[in-house]
């Protein structure tokens, strides 16, 4: 498992940060080969050039970080390798829908949820094959299996089990962005839950 750079970096720096800032000495710096110590202080130059508060929102982040579970990390380095694989018209399309569901009053997200949950149930069994179908060869083999892995801990789920997921996603998902309309009453189902 490899940790993003950009992680590495910034603990780096932030371990560097305030020795070198004072003048002291950095332990195991100098065991460091010349090009990582250049790297070092290019990243503290422009770890410097940070305003106070970009410097404490990437610290808070970092803390964050620290704090989540090993899979939680795993998850999230899955999520930025999809990204960084997306072409910058599938990165605008993603941020333009999820900008268009923040923006949703709550009545607004409950009637699209209806709404697809609706269209899945007109759906024959082989029309919501073909869309399963459909999504999954859209994904890479990994993430094809994951999903599909996903979708039989759902089915196998007792209705209680399935609410304490929700209730656990929808915190997931409000430490990572907090929802404009937090009296939203459930995150949006899985289409194909029975």
């Amino acid at each position: 498992m490899t940790i993003p750079r950009a992680l590495v970096v910034l603990a780096v720096l932030l371990a560097v940060a305030a020795p070198l800032s004072a003048g002291q000495p950095i332990q195991g710096f100098d065991s460091l080969t010349p090009e990582e110590q250049a790297r070092v202080r290019e990243n503290l130059e422009r770890w410097r050039q940070l305003s106070p508060e970009e410097q404490a929102r990437i610290r808070e982040n970092y803390q964050r970080w620290q704090r989540l579970p090993p899979e939680e990390r795993a998850k999230l380095r899955e999520r930025l390798q999809r990204w960084r694989e997306m072409t910058p018209q599938q990165q605008e399309a993603v941020r333009e829908r999820l900008n268009e569901w923040r923006e949703m009053t709550p009545e607004q997200r409950k009637a699209a949820r209806e709404q697809l949950q609706h269209h899945w149930q007109e759906m024959t069994p082989d029309e919501r094959k073909a869309a399963r179908e459909r999504l999954e060869n859209q994904l890479p083999p990994e993430q094809r299996e994951q999903m599909r892995q996903s979708v039989k801990r759902w089915r196998d789920m007792t209705p209680e089990e399935r609410q304490k997921a929700r209730e656990k996603l929808r915190k997931k998902l409000d430490e990572v962005q907090p929802r404009k309309h937090p009296e939203q009453d459930k995150p949006l189902s899985p289409p194909h839950s029975p």
